[in-house]
């Protein structure tokens, strides 16, 4: 048991880096019934950077990958440090890529089901500026797929590949370094 400790110890020492994630448990139940018992799904979880350039460099950028993205612009509350859009849809194709490139879904018996979904998305991200002079951008990308094709309601919860936040990030990093 002494030595189970220490390895936790050291494994959680060693996994510093420069992406930030939020740390919170990665599973949440989502149903419960006698019969399944209690299904569970990964929570939404932050990707984070932090970029040498002012907050409102920053802030200007993150707007211009939310329009080179064609993603809605609805939240862009600077007092809170926020941008972003708490729920759009998007089917099959997210910023020029497919869908099931950021959004797993499961399969179905033609494949990935988020390649046919209707994907239902919520993508926030903040930006605060440090005492550095650096600013900190954090996106939350949560996926929520629905199958139209059977001209079902329901909406299931589906799960992010985390290739979308870090296009979005590079591509913010990237708006930065143009002049």
């Amino acid at each position: 048991m002494k030595r189970f400790s220490l390895l936790l110890f050291a494994v959680g020492c060693a996994s510093s880096g420069t992406t930030v994630e939020n740390t919170t448990s990665k599973q949440t139940p989502i149903f419960t019934s006698a019969e399944t018992g209690t299904l569970m799904t990964d929570r939404p979880r932050a990707t984070a950077i932090s970029v040498a350039a002012p907050a409102s460099n920053v802030w200007l950028a993150v707007k211009s990958v939310y329009a080179e993205m064609d993603i809605p612009l609805v939240v862009d509350n600077p007092a809170m440090h926020q941008l972003g859009n708490a729920n759009f849809a998007k089917s099959r194709v997210l910023a020029g890529r497919p869908m099931n490139e950021f959004v797993d879904c499961g399969s179905g018996m033609t494949g990935p089901k988020a390649a046919t979904y209707r994907i239902y998305i919520s993508l926030l991200t903040q930006v605060a500026g440090n005492a550095d002079g650096t600013t900190t951008v954090q996106t939350t990308f949560v996926p929520v797929g629905q199958d139209v094709s059977a001209g079902s309601s329901d909406r299931i919860p589906c799960g992010s590949t985390g290739r979308f936040e870090q296009l979005f990030l590079d591509r913010v990093k990237a708006t930065l370094g143009k002049p």
